[in-house]
């Protein structure tokens, strides 16, 4: 009887260490934001939440280890990402530059010395006209804006509703202290009642 007892509170301890592993694992890796406007659609619509990866942009700050270990190719950088740094087209969740307690979620479209121009509405990245499929057709900005060039570990974020998106056209372009994680997939603003987001 008192070896059954010891050997099932052992397995209530391990089973509880496990679920705590698990839930630090979920909370470092992924996270919840309920989008606000209409800055996304049609890829993403106004209330649903979306689920950030952050384990896709984890990254190692430089300025905080002894320079004697950075690769002499990593001196002009503040980041250093483990798995890969965002790249043209991902979808990102991020910081607002302007008021870092804000988060918000763009889409990469120009990263490290890409030369960035908007004509009549159309994407010019290096003097490529871009083909934004995932565009409303219905809905498309005929402004013009650039050209510019981004610096290093800069990118340049657009909504993809460009007429109602306030992004890199306005307030610039976001740094690598800015990224939070990498869009995964969004879920409906019912559900977001059920289990609320953070923004």
């Amino acid at each position: 009887m008192k070896f059954q007892l010891k050997k099932a509170i052992r397995e209530l301890i391990e089973t509880f260490l496990f679920g705590v592993i698990v839930l630090l694992v979920l909370f470092t890796s992924i996270q919840n934001y309920q989008v606000e406007g209409s800055s996304m659609y049609p890829t993403i619509k106004e209330g649903s939440c979306v689920i950030a990866n952050k384990v896709s942009f984890w990254k190692i700050n430089l300025t905080q280890l002894p320079e004697y270990i950075i690769p002499q190719n990593m001196k002009n950088k503040q980041y250093y990402y483990i798995f890969s740094a965002p790249k043209t087209g991902d979808i990102v969740v991020f910081k607002y530059p302007d008021d870092i307690s804000r988060s918000f979620v763009k889409r990469v479209v120009g990263i490290n010395g890409d030369r960035v121009q908007i004509i009549n509405g159309k994407l010019i990245l290096n003097d490529t006209i871009i083909n934004e499929s995932y565009l409303n057709q219905k809905n498309i900005s005929r402004e013009n804006w650039g050209p510019g060039i981004i610096g290093p570990n800069q990118y340049f974020v657009l909504g993809d509703n460009r007429t109602a998106s306030n992004d890199s056209r306005e307030w610039g372009t976001i740094s690598d202290q800015h990224v939070i994680g990498k869009y995964l997939f969004d879920y409906g603003s019912r559900l977001c009642k059920i289990s609320p987001a953070n923004r």
